[in-house]
């Protein structure tokens, strides 16, 4: 029986991703939807907290040259994989774009992390920075324009804040998150380590022991948030750390934080836009422009200095500012147009 003609295909290769594809997809009602996704971290099980009906292909490893082969044999099984459809829409995810370009889809690729394109780099990650050229439209935050367009070209379209934006716009604060989510304190900060192993970030040794001990040390209670079993291994012996056992509503489990902290970006942004003290202890050498940005404007401190870390939290606990709200809204309708506009032609 002949396979499906789909409006728009959309992968999602990470967990940051489900929130971002959900928003997007629940506005495009009367257009047909195929999803696939990559086993890393919570994603797979959040896709079906969402609702979403997603087909999975390959699974991530945390070594950096097991995770290589693994993208490259994505990739492949991609190729004979893929539905045929009208569009791709990937963010931050090169493996199926070959797929995309051998069906003659119109390929949107939202990008936010100019870092890969820049600098020191594997050989992996430069192969996957060039299969991104094969996008027909990059869509990046204007704040991060000016790298992305010295790669693409006129490639690049431009969008108001950041891609959280577009998720948080349609969150709702739930009362009873933290009685419902089995979290055993009533007041918590929450903590999601570095990526060592992310092809963009050199390695190197991770702040979670010190920053873990400093808050024991204040009686500071951590929901800490491992993407696996070497990152979970850091957080042994720590009597002040809950480890979920499920995938939580991440926006809900940072809302009622008394501060989020990050070595990677993501929450903290989600944190800042939505008024809650964010930290990030990324370890590049650089930080994206979404997150100078942030921190430019006072929304985001950036530390190494576990001590620096430890006097922000306690000297912000319960100091929750004025969400990003309406910008969100505003963000999100500019980012939904301009995919209408592609996806429809």
């Amino acid at each position: 029986m002949e396979r499906k003609y789909y409006d728009l295909w959309v992968d999602i290769s990470n967990t940051p991703q489900v929130h971002m594809a959900s928003a997007v997809i629940r506005e495009l009602r009367g257009y047909s939807v195929y999803i696939t996704g990559y086993n890393r971290g919570e994603t797979a099980q959040l896709i079906k907290i969402y609702g979403l009906d997603g087909e999975f292909f390959g699974s991530d490893r945390y070594n950096s040259l097991a995770r290589s082969f693994s993208f490259a044999g994505r990739t492949f099984m991609l190729l004979y994989k893929a539905p045929k459809a009208r569009s791709l829409l990937s963010f931050e995810n090169a493996m199926p774009l070959p797929a995309g370009r051998l069906r003659s889809m119109k390929i949107v690729l939202m990008l936010d992390n100019e870092l890969k394109l820049v600098g020191k780099r594997p050989l992996f990650q430069r192969i996957e920075s060039r299969l991104k050229k094969l996008a027909d439209i990059v869509l990046v935050p204007k704040v991060a324009e000016e790298t992305f367009r010295n790669y693409f070209g006129n490639k690049v379209a431009t969008y108001p804040g950041y891609k959280e934006h577009v998720y948080v716009a349609d969150f709702e604060p739930d009362p009873s998150f933290t009685e419902k989510s089995g979290i055993p304190y009533h007041e918590y900060v929450v903590l999601r380590p570095e990526s060592l192993t992310s092809l963009y970030v050199l390695h190197g040794n991770s702040l979670v022991p010190e920053i873990l001990g400093l808050f024991k040390r204040e009686g500071i209670n951590v929901v800490y948030l491992p993407r696996n079993m070497e990152e979970r291994s850091v957080a042994k012996g720590f009597s002040n750390v809950y480890i979920p056992t499920k995938a939580l509503d991440g926006l809900n489990m940072i809302y009622h934080s008394k501060a989020t902290l990050t070595g990677s970006g993501t929450m903290a942004r989600e944190a800042a836009i939505m008024g809650v003290p964010a930290v990030s202890f990324f370890p590049g050498e650089s930080l994206l422009a979404v997150d100078r940005d942030l921190v430019e404007r006072g929304k985001i401190l950036h530390s190494r200095e576990p001590k620096e870390i430890l006097d922000y939290v306690i000297k912000n606990w319960g100091k929750k500012r004025d969400g990003e709200f309406e910008k969100a809204k505003k963000v999100k309708e500019q980012v939904i147009q301009q995919i209408k506009a592609i996806i429809g032609e």
